[in-house]
């Protein structure tokens, strides 16, 4: 059994690849995502239309509500579920890299994320700064520590939430991973981009955001309930929420979003760029996806395309 996966950075088109495959080869597509769990959040996370996730059948979407805890955990949990419950070819496609490598290496037998800690860790870090938590997981786990990218906010508390909880380094955890948990080969595809063209498309879909109603999604999501941590801070979804509440203009929201969304490509490229397993398909500049998708169907162990 092969599990297939499409991965790249935010707005480098794996939707329409997702698409184009299950029209190709009835490839299910399954949401590998963290922000595309949350319900109501479809404008900001770029989710598929109505139209499409109904000739697709996407999976892994809509999980839970956005005032609700998600972890990593949770996702292995429902991805696991869907390809025993599917009879059937999937194709992973999202932009959490982090997932991969879970499926790739396999989760570690420690202790599930505490909602409660990670709240007062998070309090610290917006309170103390990076600086003084990296250096206290510099004494607790100097090994994950020096492989964290700066800014790298969720694993450093990650880190210090598992120190407390067990007084035991992650990375020591790490090193007792189990079999990886969906079974099969895994077959990784990675879609990049030149840096420029890149940048451009970035720019695009930020903007695009807020002009398709983005504040108004926000508020009607925060007269429901108020955010959990992880979504409120998630990118639009925190500036269209501080532009609500009067802390910033319009103009300044859009820009700090655009900076934010290419500092996660940055992050997605680098973290990629540490499994070996990938197999990269460079997209050509202004070329049409059917004259490069020959290249992620080989990348992907599937026949050419036909038509």
């Amino acid at each position: 059994m092969i599990q297939r996966v499409l991965v790249g950075g935010t707005a480098s088109g794996k939707k329409q690849v997702a698409a184009a495959l299950f029209r190709r080869h009835g490839l299910r597509p399954l949401a590998m995502d963290s922000m595309k769990v949350y319900r109501g959040m479809d404008v900001g996370t770029d989710k598929p239309d109505a139209a499409l996730r109904a000739e697709c059948d996407y999976a892994l979407l809509d999980l839970v509500g956005h005032h609700e805890h998600f972890s990593s955990g949770h996702w292995l949990d429902a991805a696991r579920e869907v390809v025993a419950a599917h009879d059937g070819p999937v194709l992973f496609a999202g932009g959490t890299p982090l997932y991969l490598r879970l499926m790739l290496r396999g989760v570690f037998p420690g202790p599930r994320s505490d909602p409660a800690l990670r709240a007062r860790l998070t309090a610290r870090w917006d309170a103390e700064g990076e600086a003084v938590l990296r250096a206290e997981l510099a004494r607790v786990d100097p090994v994950l520590e020096a492989r964290l990218f700066p800014g790298d906010a969720k694993r450093v508390l990650r880190g210090l939430e598992v120190w407390e909880q067990s007084g035991r380094a992650l990375s020591s955890w790490q090193r007792e991973e189990s079999v990886p948990p969906i079974p099969g080969r895994i077959v990784a595809c990675a879609l990049r981009h030149d840096p420029g063209a890149h940048a451009e498309r970035l720019t695009t879909r930020a903007r695009a955001m807020f002009e398709a109603g983005l504040l108004d999604e926000v508020a009607a999501l925060r007269a429901r309930a108020p955010f959990a941590e992880e979504p409120g801070r998630s990118i639009g979804y925190q500036e269209a929420r501080e532009h609500l509440a009067g802390a910033l203009s319009l103009d300044a929201a859009v820009e700090r979003t655009v900076i934010r969304t290419r500092q996660l490509v940055r992050k997605q490229r680098m973290f990629l760029s540490t499994l070996e397993e990938l197999r990269w398909v460079d997209v050509p500049p202004g070329r049409a996806l059917e004259h490069w998708l020959p290249e992620v169907e080989a990348a992907l162990e599937l026949p050419a395309s036909t038509g």
